[in-house]
């Protein structure tokens, strides 16, 4: 059973996310409000004509099978959703349950003002009062804003690197590229996540970092990504600040970043490290397995 001090402060800390981001965030149930769950991660991922992210019929059956739907409103209007179903982890005591977030997105001209902070942070209360202490996704490597999010304002750890792990995906913002992921471990009474939450770990510069004896794995130069080696306990590993941006002018350097971060990443978390936080100016901080 989840603690119910945990589980308080965490309907607080959703409450005041929704505030602050100006929505009013709630579970979905109806078939009506499901589907415009899903007008919404049309919206975001266009894809051909009549295609859709999640048909209707096993979004019905995730939910009615004790997924989480969340919805985001504005004056009545939906403006982001969040879909997750219950999943299981091997682990050295057994299997543990967690919550795997699989798509979550506000619309465009909503993307700026902490919605995806508010659809979390309602995940996690929903994900505690039932008695789930752990919520899993995967997040693309090279979207800077969305490391942001889960690792310096969520807390979360990034546990494993997945290799192009959807295969091709023909979206707008996707296509042309390989689908490597890093799956976001997201245990919700931590320490870690309360401190994030609560604003006291503070990100720290790359500088900061390599003063405390970090070393640079991955570089952004002028010839692109250069990889350095892994050559201390704690490396930086530079990504773009707009991945989406670098895809439409020029897919060629896209693939080479992607090329590059995963022959830096991959090996080092299949050997137990971990992608630990986001420098300020844009650095994965990852903390090789000793």
């Amino acid at each position: 059973m989840s603690d119910p001090a945990l589980v308080a402060s965490a309907q607080h800390d959703s409450e005041f996310a929704s505030a602050r981001a100006g929505v009013e965030v709630r579970a979905l149930h109806l078939l009506e409000e499901l589907t415009d769950a899903r007008a919404v991660w049309d919206a975001v991922w266009p894809t051909y004509p009549g295609a859709t992210e999640i048909t209707g019929n096993l979004l019905r059956a995730m939910e009615h099978a004790g997924g989480y739907v969340g919805g985001a409103y504005v004056d009545g209007r939906i403006v982001g959703s969040c879909l997750a179903f219950v999943g299981r982890t091997p682990g050295e005591h057994g299997w543990h349950t967690h919550l795997h977030s699989h798509v979550a997105a506000a619309l465009p001209g909503f993307a700026d003002r902490g919605i995806g902070t508010a659809l979390k942070l309602h995940q996690r209360a929903w994900a505690l009062r039932h008695d789930i202490d752990r919520i899993v996704w995967t997040f693309d490597p090279l979207v800077r804003r969305n490391a942001r999010l889960n690792l310096v304002k969520l807390g979360g750890v990034g546990a494993e690197y997945l290799v192009n792990f959807y295969g091709e995906m023909d979206d707008a913002l996707n296509v042309g590229d390989e689908s490597d992921r890093i799956l976001l471990q997201w245990d919700l009474g931590s320490t870690r996540v309360a401190d994030a939450l609560s604003g006291r770990a503070a990100p720290l510069s790359r500088q900061e970092w390599l003063a405390l004896g970090a070393t640079d794995a991955l570089v952004d130069s002028d010839d692109g990504p250069q990889l350095l080696g892994i050559n201390s306990p704690v490396v930086l590993c530079a990504i773009p600040d707009d991945i989406v941006d670098i895809r439409r002018v020029d897919l060629p350097l896209a693939k080479v970043w992607r090329r590059q971060l995963r022959a830096t990443l991959e090996p080092v978390v299949a050997a137990g490290g971990r992608v630990v936080a986001l420098t300020t100016d844009g650095y994965y901080v990852v903390e090789v397995a000793s």
